[in-house]
């Protein structure tokens, strides 16, 4: 496991001893071919199919609030951007994560007060990658069970609300299940 660095995250020699009981549960292999083989080892290669149902949420500290915030990936439109491009390239930023398809969900209005719109994009077939953080942003990315992303959000103090929405219009689209 790597850090959103890349930096390998320590761990001791005794936690790293056993591996999980259910390492490898979620990946479904669908086949294997032998491209070389001799009395010592066997080569080749495998295809699988990752596990999804995993929701990415980020954990980011806003000085404005004071706190720290768990929330979906997100960020500026630039010029000239779709919400669609725009949610790609924030992910891809924020995380490291490259998306294969992603689809515009909903695009609303949070308060009359800053008129502005923000939307939710679904991305789907994601290639994990390194982050490309801006100076001075702190951001860890996290991979939560789909079913849990709401009740993750939701069980701080005060959710934040930028990163509530989205997943509840998620949900509400059956893509939470």
């Amino acid at each position: 496991m790597s850090g959103e660095d890349g930096v390998p995250t320590r761990a001791s020699a005794e936690a790293l001893a056993d591996p999980p009981a259910d390492a490898g549960a979620d990946w479904t292999h669908l086949d294997t071919e032998v491209v070389w083989e001799n009395p010592y080892f066997t080569a080749g290669y495998d295809e699988v199919e990752r596990p999804d149902g995993e929701v990415v949420l980020l954990e980011q500290y806003s000085v404005r609030l004071d706190q720290s915030l768990l929330t979906c990936p997100g960020g500026a439109v630039d010029d000239g951007e779709s919400f669609v491009d725009a949610s790609v390239r924030e992910l891809r930023e924020e995380t490291g994560f490259r998306a294969g398809e992603a689809e515009l969900l909903e695009a609303y209005q949070p308060t009359a007060w800053t008129r502005m719109t923000q939307a939710v994009v679904y991305a789907t077939d994601l290639e994990p990658g390194a982050p490309d953080l801006e100076s001075g942003e702190d951001i860890a990315a996290f991979a939560v069970p789909a079913e849990e992303a709401v009740a993750a959000v939701r069980a701080r103090a005060f959710p934040f609300g930028g990163g509530l929405a989205p997943l509840l219009v998620a949900r509400d689209e059956g893509l939470l299940d």
